[in-house]
C-alpha cells in the first residue's frame, strides 16, 4: 500500500516538473501557471471521485449480489433438499459473491430438471389413468418438486403401468372366451360392449373397472349357457340311449346317428331334441313292451334300493293297464329310484357287503353242524373253517358299525329316517339276528320230535327213520321279478293286455313282520329283564352263544 502511495507521489510531482518546463518554455506568467495547477487539481480530484464511486460501486454491486443470491442460495438449498455448505467467513466478498452466484446457478439447474421431470411424469401418469380410467395422484403443486414428490408419483406410475398389464391380460383372456363361447352358442356379437371388445384394434376399449366387470358377467352369463347346453346334451344323450335300450334299437342303426352328433351347440341340440321325439314317438307305438321294461328295472331298484313290499304296493301303476300316465308314472318312479339310489349308493354297498359276510357265517354255521365233514377233513379244511370263522367273528361287527354310521350321517343330513325294507337300519339288522334265533328255536323243537319219534318207532320197530336236515336262513333276495316276469310275458301273448296282480307278489322276507316286532323285544330278555340293543344282538359272540344254549 505505501508503494502504491510513494508511486503516485512521484508520478504526481514528475509531471508537475513537467507541466513546469511546458509553461517556462511557452512563457505563462505566474498567474496563468497557478491557474493552470488550479485546473489540474481539480482534475485530479474530479478523477480520484470517479474511481472512488466506481469501486464504492463496485462495492456496493457485491454485496447487493451476495445478498440476493444468499437468499436464492438458502431457499433453493431447502427446498430442494440438499445440502450445500455456507461459504466460509475468511471469503472475501468477490470471492463469497462468486461462490454464492455459482451454487445458485447450479441449484437452478436442478429446479428445472425437477419440473421437467415432473410434467413428464404427470404426461405419463395422465396417459395410464385415461387408459384405465384412474384418478391422477394428488401429488401437492409445488414451485419446487421434492424429490419424495417425483418418487411417489413414480411409484404410482409404476403401479398403474402394472395395472394395466394385469388388465390386458384379463382383458385378452376375456375377449378369446368370450369369442369361444360365442362360437360355441351360435351367437353374433350384438351389442357395443360386444362389439368394441371383439374389434381388431383393442385400444378403442378402455380398461376400466366397470368394463372389466360387465366384461367378466357377460362372459359368466354365456358360461352358464354353455353349460345349461352341456347339461341338456349329457341328458338328451343319456335319455336316447335309454330309449335305445328299451326300444332295441339295432347297434348299427345308434352308431350312425351318436358318431354324427358332437358338441353342445344349439344346432346340435336340435338334432337331439328330433331324435329324442322320434324314439319317443317309437316308445308310444310300443307302450306295452316300452312299460314292462320300465317294470323290469324299477323291480330292479326295488331290490338294490331294499324298498319294503307295502312301499312296492302302493306305487299302484306297477298294476295298471298299459296307457300314457302309466308310463310316465313308471317313468318317473325309475328315474327318482336311480338318483335315490345314486345318493345312498355308499350305504347299499355297505349293505350287501353286510350280506354277504352274513350269508358267508351262515354257511360256515350249516358247515359246523354237517357230521360228515369230520370224514372228509382234507388239506386242513377244518382249520381253514375256524380261520374263516375269526374273520368273520371280527369282521360282522365291523360292517354293522360302520353301517348304522353312514346311515346315522346320512339322517342328520336329509332330516328324516333312512328305512331299510321299511325298517330303520338297527331294527333291519336286529330282526335279522331274531330271525335267525327263532329258526334255531324252532329247529331245537322239530330235533327234540324228531328224538322222541325216533325213540318211539325204534321201540316199536327197531328201525331208524332218516334224520331232518337243518336249514339256516340266508339273506335271499326276492323272487317276484320272475312271477312278474311271467305274467306280463303272458299278458303280451294275448291280444289283450293283463296288469300284474298283487297276489302274484311275494313278501321280502318269509316270515311275519308283526310277529318280528314281538320276537325282537321278548324273544332274549337280559338276566335283568332288560331286552337287548340292535349292537348286542347284532354280535358273532351272541350269536354263537345262544347257538350252544339251543344245542
Amino acid at each position: 500500500m505505501e508503494n502504491y502511495e510513494n508511486e503516485l507521489i512521484n508520478e504526481l510531482r514528475s509531471v508537475n516538473l513537467i507541466l513546469r518546463e511546458i509553461w517556462t518554455e511557452i512563457g505563462f506568467d505566474q498567474e496563468t501557471c497557478v491557474q493552470r495547477q488550479t485546473r489540474i487539481i481539480e482534475l485530479v480530484k474530479e478523477l480520484l471521485s470517479n474511481v472512488l464511486n466506481g469501486e464504492t460501486l463496485l462495492k456496493t454491486k457485491l454485496a447487493t449480489s451476495i445478498e440476493e443470491n444468499g437468499k436464492e442460495f438458502y431457499h433453493l438449498n431447502k427446498e430442494l433438499g440438499t445440502a450445500i455448505p455456507d461459504p466460509d467467513d475468511s471469503l472475501t466478498l468477490l470471492e463469497v459473491e462468486r461462490y454464492l452466484r455459482h451454487n445458485v446457478e447450479e441449484l437452478l439447474k436442478e429446479v428445472n430438471v425437477r419440473r421437467n421431470k415432473l410434467k413428464e411424469l404427470r404426461d405419463i401418469e395422465q396417459e395410464l389413468c385415461e387408459r384405465l380410467v384412474e384418478e391422477p395422484s394428488n401429488v401437492p403443486k409445488k414451485p419446487i418438486p421434492s424429490k419424495e414428490d417425483l418418487e411417489d408419483l413414480e411409484r404410482r406410475i409404476r403401479t398403474l403401468e402394472q395395472e394395466k398389464v394385469n388388465r390386458e391380460k384379463t382383458f385378452r383372456h376375456l375377449k378369446s372366451n368370450l369369442s369361444r363361447l360365442l362360437d360355441e352358442l351360435e351367437l353374433k356379437a350384438n351389442s357395443s360392449l360386444e362389439l368394441n371388445v371383439l374389434s381388431d384394434v383393442e385400444d378403442l376399449f378402455t380398461l376400466s373397472r366397470s368394463n372389466l366387470h360387465q366384461m367378466k358377467q357377460l362372459n359368466e352369463r354365456y358360461e352358464q349357457m354353455v353349460k345349461e347346453n352341456e347339461r341338456e346334451s349329457l341328458h338328451l344323450h343319456n335319455h336316447i340311449r335309454l330309449l335305445y335300450d328299451r326300444l332295441e334299437v339295432d347297434p348299427s342303426e345308434r352308431d350312425i346317428f351318436l358318431d354324427t352328433i358332437h358338441g353342445h351347440t344349439p344346432s346340435v341340440l336340435k338334432k337331439l331334441q328330433q331324435e329324442m321325439h322320434r324314439l319317443e314317438e317309437l316308445k308310444h307305438q310300443n307302450m306295452a313292451r316300452f312299460i314292462n321294461k320300465l317294470r323290469r328295472e324299477l323291480e330292479v331298484l326295488w331290490d338294490k334300493c331294499y324298498i319294503s313290499e307295502n312301499e312296492r304296493n302302493a306305487f299302484t301303476p306297477y298294476f295298471a293297464g298299459y296307457t300314457d300316465e302309466v308310463l310316465k308314472a313308471h317313468d318317473n318312479e325309475v328315474q327318482k329310484l336311480q338318483t335315490y339310489y345314486s345318493d345312498n349308493k355308499l350305504i347299499f354297498m355297505k349293505i350287501k357287503q353286510r350280506h354277504e359276510i352274513w350269508n358267508k357265517l351262515v354257511e360256515l354255521e350249516e358247515k359246523a353242524n354237517d357230521p360228515n365233514r369230520l370224514f372228509g377233513n382234507r388239506g386242513c379244511s377244518l382249520l381253514q373253517e375256524e380261520k374263516e370263522r375269526k374273520r368273520v367273528k371280527n369282521e360282522l361287527p365291523r360292517v354293522e358299525k360302520e353301517l348304522e354310521d353312514l346311515v346315522l350321517a346320512r339322517e342328520k343330513k336329509d332330516g328324516q329316517q333312512f328305512l331299510v325294507e321299511g325298517k330303520t337300519i338297527s331294527d333291519y339288522i336286529m330282526d335279522q339276528w331274531h330271525q335267525y334265533h327263532e329258526q334255531k328255536e324252532q329247529e331245537k323243537r322239530e330235533r327234540q320230535n324228531a328224538r322222541s319219534k325216533l325213540l318211539n318207532s325204534e321201540s316199536r320197530l327197531g328201525s331208524k327213520p332218516p334224520s331232518v336236515k337243518r336249514r339256516i336262513a340266508r339273506n335271499d333276495t326276492l323272487r317276484t321279478s320272475k312271477l312278474r316276469r311271467i305274467g306280463e310275458e303272458q299278458s303280451l301273448g294275448r291280444s289283450t293286455p293283463v296288469t300284474p296282480s298283487r297276489g302274484t307278489r311275494s313278501v321280502l322276507r318269509e316270515h311275519d313282520q308283526n310277529t318280528l316286532k314281538n320276537v325282537s323285544t321278548n324273544l332274549f330278555p337280559k338276566k335283568d329283564g332288560t331286552n337287548l340293543s340292535s349292537g348286542e344282538v347284532s354280535s358273532y359272540s351272541h350269536f354263537s352263544g345262544v347257538e350252544r344254549e339251543i344245542d
